[in-house]
């Protein structure tokens, strides 16, 4: 639910109680002076995952609206490899000060949850804001006789050994996608041919072509082979603005099939309380005034930022529902 607040008067506010703070405040244990003015200079913002998908798309669109907004430049980096790991490292271990930040989202919620031994905990970040969330769509090639979810689903349950789906690296939502749609129809995941491949893209491409039978991603990577008439997305998982008439998991009988990704924003343990309120409120100001929609339903995805605990919460039970699907495959 998209936390709503007043909108400029709340930057007017927060940045009244930065002021505040400063005034009486010296050296914080472990970190530097509270902010009134942040930010004076460009931030780093380090983008997890590779360039040119829909989660970088949406990141740069958020920094963009940001840097708008507050008068300085968000100099977005892409940190690839590690399944994340070194990008999240290197934003936590930087200062408190909120000129390196991360631009988060349910990729790193995964790795936490199912990678043993990282070298970071849940509190080593904090949470800023999710901004927007796409959702994903479950896809056939036109030339394998499937037009339905139901089609796909008898397809499936008729001879899973047989049944090929893409799979990307295990730790990816749309991998968590297609765990769902199997548990839900009764289909071990060891039982099926998971094809491995590098993005959501190529594995769509691999749909179209015949080369397996389901592939699952966001919305954003079905756009030219559905145009094209090469591609059957069966099923959404949630409502996506460009593709109205495609059919809902929710309406077919599936509610439970709901994996979305989304894109926020973090930064190191300790963040200054400042920076993170004057990060947050100027999200939820774009928010509430609409700034951001067009940007956001362009990549198929839907403004909806939430900050402060129950952002926080969202995090941690979505990396539950993750390790429970992970569990199911050996």
């Amino acid at each position: 639910m998209t936390t709503t607040r007043p909108r400029r008067a709340a930057i007017a506010v927060i940045a009244a109680g930065a002021l505040a703070l400063s005034a009486c405040a010296t050296d914080l244990p472990g970190g530097s002076a509270e902010q009134s003015d942040y930010p004076t200079r460009a931030i780093d913002l380090v983008l997890p995952f590779g360039a040119g998908g829909a989660t970088d798309l949406a990141a740069r669109a958020m920094a963009d609206a940001l840097a708008s907004e507050l008068g300085q430049p968000f100099n977005a980096t892409n940190q690839t490899g590690a399944q994340q790991v070194t990008a999240v490292s290197n934003v936590i271990g930087s200062a408190d000060d909120g000129y390196t930040l991360l631009a988060d989202g349910g990729g790193s919620s995964t790795v936490q949850s199912l990678l043993p031994d990282l070298p970071y905990a849940w509190d080593d970040r904090t949470f800023v804001a999710r901004v927007a969330g796409g959702a994903h769509a479950y896809a056939v090639g036109a030339g394998s006789g499937i037009a339905t979810l139901d089609e796909l689903v008898e397809r499936a349950t008729s001879d899973p050994s047989s049944f090929r789906v893409a799979w990307l690296s295990g730790t990816s939502t749309s991998d968590f996608a297609t765990l769902q749609l199997l548990q839900a129809i009764g289909v071990d995941p060891n039982e099926v041919i998971r094809v491995p491949f590098s993005g959501s893209g190529d594995a769509m491409q691999a749909a179209a072509a015949g080369d397996v039978d389901l592939a699952s991603g966001g919305t954003s990577a079905i756009a030219s082979l559905y145009s094209s008439g090469d591609l059957v997305p069966v099923a959404l998982t949630g409502a996506d603005p460009n593709y109205p008439d495609l059919p809902l998991t929710a309406d077919l009988g599936y509610p439970e099939l709901d994996m979305t990704y989304w894109v926020g924003l973090s930064g190191p343990a300790g963040l200054q309380e400042s920076v993170r309120d004057t990060l947050a409120g100027t999200l939820e100001q774009l928010g509430d005034e609409g700034a951001l929609d067009d940007s956001f339903e362009t990549l198929g995805m839907t403004v909806d930022v939430v900050t402060g605990e129950e952002l926080s919460t969202q995090v941690h039970e979505e990396a539950e529902t993750f390790a429970e699907l992970n569990a199911l495959v050996s």
